[in-house]
């Protein structure tokens, strides 16, 4: 009896070890969330700057003077102009500039001069009147630029120096004969300040174009080459594209 029951107690626990050993195992998944970081290409910044401008300019002389110009003539001796010009003298220019610093400029320029007159004399009765000339100046232009205000107005100063190509020299009087003039070509240059806002420019500028004229007199045996330098205070205005 005790065997048996001893028996029974050894089967009772192998069957309830059994189902224990036979239960399904529990699998716990574990889920791993992972960021994706996508790295975007960088683009490069370009920075626009121009380095390059072109001034359309054109200007009045509103003041002027020639040197004062002796001639002479058998008849009537020596007389003398006083340089006073008549009229009024004007000009075209183009400019061509590259941006050196970000204040300075340096470039070439070209410009059509046409000159005031010369302001004929009368002496007891008798004209006197000298020829005039117009210039092509091929220069080199520096231009300095100022820091820019508030309002959007830049001042500037600036320079020409270059060679002044001379032509189209007009004959003058003397009582009635006539005066026949050839002019020579000279060296030029200019000096001036101003301001530009929106790429619109005025400034002011005192220019000189140098000239050695060739005088003639009708019915005279003899000519002279003088000094006939063209000087002036020229109002200038202008326009600036930028490349």
């Amino acid at each position: 009896m005790k065997k048996l029951f001893l028996l029974s107690l050894i089967a009772l626990g192998t069957t309830a070890y059994a189902k224990e050993v036979a239960q399904p195992v529990e699998v716990v998944e574990e889920i791993i969330i992972t960021e994706e970081v996508i790295i975007a290409p960088v683009e490069e910044v370009v920075v626009a700057t121009t380095k390059n401008n072109l001034y359309i300019r054109t200007g009045l002389d509103v003041w002027s003077q020639y040197d004062s110009h002796s001639i002479y003539h058998e008849k009537n001796g020596i007389k003398v102009s006083n340089g006073d010009t008549k009229k009024m003298g004007y000009e075209f220019a183009i400019e061509n500039t590259r941006n050196i610093t970000d204040n300075f400029e340096l470039g070439l320029g070209v410009a059509y001069q046409n000159h005031a007159g010369l302001k004929s004399e009368n002496r007891n009765g008798v004209n006197y009147e000298i020829g005039k000339y117009d210039s092509a100046p091929l220069y080199v232009v520096g231009k300095y630029n100022f820091t820019t205000f508030e309002n959007g107005i830049t001042p500037y100063v600036k320079a020409n120096v270059g060679y002044s190509f001379n032509f189209n020299s007009k004959d003058g009087e003397i009582a009635g004969v006539n005066y026949s003039t050839k002019i020579d070509d000279g060296f030029y240059y200019g000096v001036g300040t101003g301001m530009e806002y929106n790429n619109f420019t005025i400034d002011i500028m005192y220019q000189a174009n140098q000239a050695k004229v060739k005088g003639t007199v009708d019915g005279a045996t003899d000519s002279h080459k003088k000094s006939l330098d063209y000087s002036r205070v020229t109002l200038g205005f202008g326009y600036k594209f930028s490349y």
